[in-house]
């Protein structure tokens, strides 16, 4: 195999989004024999550094639908006794790497240090930088897939993406976790919880999304019952589940039109996070000029009232009709104004 051709200037155009736990993962090498051992061993140290989003050359990143449809213990009944053995306490949840052209079109999964199509066949080797980034080459050592970006998801045994869950007694949140095989695992590393939580519901919560001044999505938060949670709050590293987790000042607003109302609406959807309280601000009726206005023609925007800070962001894949907004909002494409219902 020929020698890794050396990258240069051209590692500069490579950029990495990191999520809440994002960190430097294995320094570059320009010799492709180097490349398989110290991205095992970059993988055997990545256990913490999993849950990121990759983002090269300033192009969207793709995810996957978080829609919540795993077993759902609303009815206030616990997780189904499960007599098994635990885990080992270093037991991580498996998790799926899927890449994505720059083009935001999939191009297969990562399997250990290679890129992999569907029917398993290698595409490319991996070569992770000292900032994370991920530049594929192929046999030769080129740097192939330009632009390409990852995204790795926390999933079950079939593959499916594991949503978040509260934790929850007498309607309140005590605090969150990943639910596999009836054990509860650690939402902040995604180890096996010990000991484990008893005598509380688990419920699947919604991702809040926001997108980057480069349109990539970022996780925002969470969502229960028209209560948001902060990223911050889920990831608590050790979790004691007695005390109750505040929500935030937020609240869901439905967004009602026939047709898009801007272009600055393209990757959003219309379940807007607003201000606690902003309606009260408003009358029914027609939404006057001014920052309300503003928000619901551009939501990038991110507004906040006295005392509260900015809010911003949607909940991913909802629509007006499944939002469970406090309010709704609805344009009228013959006036471009907005109307207000509460």
């Amino acid at each position: 195999m020929n020698r890794v051709r050396q990258l240069g200037q051209s590692m500069t155009e490579y950029m990495v989004v990191l999520g809440v736990t994002g960190a430097a993962l294995l320094a570059a090498t320009s010799d492709v024999t180097g490349i398989f051992d110290n991205i095992q061993r970059g993988y055997r140290t990545q256990s913490s550094e999993m849950n990121k989003v990759q983002h090269y050359d300033n192009y969207k990143v793709r995810f996957n639908a978080n829609e919540g449809e795993g077993e759902d213990f609303d009815d206030g009944d616990t997780p189904p006794p499960d007599d098994t053995p635990l885990p080992s306490v270093d037991a991580q949840l498996p998790s799926i790497e899927f890449v994505y052209d720059k083009n935001g079109n999939p191009l297969g999964q990562m399997n250990g240090d290679t890129l992999v199509d569907a029917a398993g066949n290698i595409l490319a080797w991996c070569q992770r930088t000292e900032t994370g980034d991920c530049v594929f080459v192929d046999e030769n050592g080129n740097i192939v897939y330009g632009g390409a970006s990852s995204n790795r998801v926390w999933v079950d045994e079939n593959g499916k993406e594991l949503p978040m869950m509260a934790l929850t007694l007498g309607g309140k949140v005590y605090g969150f976790a990943y639910l596999y095989k009836n054990k509860y695992y650690s939402a902040s590393d995604r180890k096996l919880l010990d000991p484990q939580p008893t005598g509380m519901n688990a419920k699947p919560m919604r991702r809040v999304v926001d997108l980057d001044s480069k349109g990539v999505p970022q996780t925002a938060g969470y969502e229960l019952g028209g209560k948001l949670y902060s990223v911050k709050s889920t990831l608590e590293l050790l979790p004691t589940f007695k005390n109750e987790i505040s929500a935030e000042k937020e609240e869901l607003v439905n967004v009602v039109f026939t047709q898009v109302p801007t272009s600055k609406w393209e990757g959003y959807s219309p379940c807007l996070v607003m201000p606690l309280g902003w309606s009260g601000f408003v009358d029914n009726g027609v939404i006057p000029a001014g920052t309300w206005e503003n928000k619901f023609n551009d939501p990038s925007q991110r507004i906040g009232i006295a005392g509260i800070k900015g809010a911003g962001g949607f909940v991913n894949g909802a629509t007006a009709s499944d939002c469970n907004g406090n309010t709704t909002v609805t344009h009228d494409p013959a006036t471009g104004k907005w109307t207000l219902q509460k």
